[in-house]
């Protein structure tokens, strides 16, 4: 997770809402290779809340309240094209998100859930090599790191999670398929209720979640990924 990103936080609860996190830039060099290939160029033009449907399975799952900051109610997730200030490889979905109460408190985060497609399968393992080696070194940086390999349909896939200093907890969730790459990137508030001894006060658990991410998120999103390829061949 960008370190920049989560300072959003404070500025979305001022009403800055996440534009200034949702910046885009410039694309890919006309000259590379990427740039040449058909199936490249076909997802790096795609609106990624479109395909992933705005995000609604994750909104259901976790119980999101609001879109835009830590205390917005209903709205949607922002996309972000090929180019974009924090990703450039990637195109997104993304957004800051309200849980709901907390134990009375309130309770938020942000999450992006982001496709990179690459000219091969070889560039597109080399992109998967370099981002968990990167959620990696986030992880280590604080306690209770753990990490899950999984594969079926996936070529290779990693989900790794840890609590950061602020006591929330961070969820990366990558994996390969051919030429492109997903990359989910959530962290949120800690669940009051379960710290504090009670029944948990969000509408899930961090092992319910993870594991609905493999399961369930995963498998459809690999579908629906792929069936919007072969829509564009």
């Amino acid at each position: 997770m960008h370190r920049f990103a989560k300072l959003c936080i404070a500025a979305a609860a001022a009403g800055l809402g996440l534009s200034a996190c949702n910046a885009t830039g410039g694309a890919t060099d006309d000259g590379s290779d990427a740039a040449e290939d058909p199936v490249y160029t076909a997802m790096s033009a795609w609106n990624a809340c479109e395909v992933l449907d705005d995000l609604q399975p994750i909104t259901n799952e976790m119980g999101i309240v609001g879109w835009g900051s830590i205390t917005a109610e209903g709205g949607s997730p922002g996309n972000s094209e090929i180019g974009n200030t924090f990703d450039p490889e990637a195109i997104g979905c993304n957004g800051m998100l309200n849980l709901g109460d907390n134990e009375g408190l309130g309770a938020g985060g942000e999450i992006e859930v982001k496709i990179i497609p690459t000219e091969s399968p070889e560039a597109a393992a080399a992109v998967f090599a370099s981002r968990v080696s990167g959620a990696e070194g986030d992880a280590a940086e604080w306690g209770g790191a753990e990490s899950q390999e999984f594969g079926d349909r996936w070529d290779q896939g990693t989900l790794l999670s840890w609590t950061d200093g602020a006591e929330q907890p961070n969820t990366q969730v990558i994996a390969q398929d051919g030429q492109w790459v997903l990359h989910i990137d959530l962290y949120h508030s800690t669940d009051f209720g379960i710290r504090n001894g009670n029944e948990p006060a969000l509408a899930f658990t961090e092992d319910e979640l993870h594991q609905w991410f493999i399961d369930t998120y995963l498998p459809s999103v690999h579908q629906t990924v792929n069936d919007t390829i072969a829509e564009a061949q």
